[in-house]
């Protein structure tokens, strides 16, 4: 569908600031899209294999440039640049969107299980303390080490949630905030001729 292709050359209609241009190749322009969304065209999701390939080429690109889609296409008809220009702004502000909102979800999550995970961790610890104070040789080694560990993971389950699986989210939630912001172009590419010998 798309044809990798990245240019980090200035552009001319931009000759303040560096731009950092992807190159997308198709057929038709509906090839961007999300054939089973029934939304109007401005309105629809990227197709998913599309807006992975201009994701991963962006993510690269330097944030303090100009950043432009240049959408090449073999469809001999007239086409609006501003509907494609606002598709592609309100796919990424949905995708802002939901990721901003599964970061709110996992942060309200991750509280509440690292609350959970103190109370567990103070609990084995106290239980730890009964035992030394209540047995005369100390609890069990099964049993002090079997706390211990149930201790850490209470605290370290959480932590992981918070920080470790929130970082992806973060990245993404940046990169569609940018790509809002990313300015589309169409052209006309007439497919390559192949004359045969007679």
């Amino acid at each position: 569908m798309a044809k990798p292709a990245s240019d980090e050359s200035p552009v001319p209609h931009h000759a303040h600031k560096e731009v950092s241009t992807v190159y997308v190749h198709v057929r038709r322009l509906g090839q961007l899209f999300n054939s089973l969304d029934p939304s109007p065209f401005w309105e629809r999701d990227l197709d998913r294999n599309a807006g992975q390939f201009i994701e991963d080429e962006f993510s690269d690109k330097p944030r303090d440039r100009t950043w432009v889609l240049e959408v090449s296409t073999e469809e001999d008809q007239n086409f609006n640049t501003k509907d494609l220009q606002s598709a592609v702004t309100t796919y990424y502000e949905r995708m802002l969107a939901s990721a901003s909102k599964q970061i709110r979800d996992k942060l309200w999550i991750g509280q509440w299980a690292l609350l959970v995970g103190v109370v567990v961790f103070l609990a084995c610890m106290l239980l730890r303390e009964l035992f030394e104070q209540r047995l005369a040789s100390g609890p069990p080694r099964l049993l002090d080490e079997g706390l211990i560990v149930l201790a850490w993971v209470a605290i370290w389950i959480p932590v992981e949630q918070l920080f470790y699986d929130l970082a992806p989210l973060m990245r993404a939630r940046r990169l569609y905030r940018r790509l809002m912001q990313v300015r589309v172009h169409v052209r006309h590419s007439p497919p390559a001729r192949h004359d045969h010998p007679r």
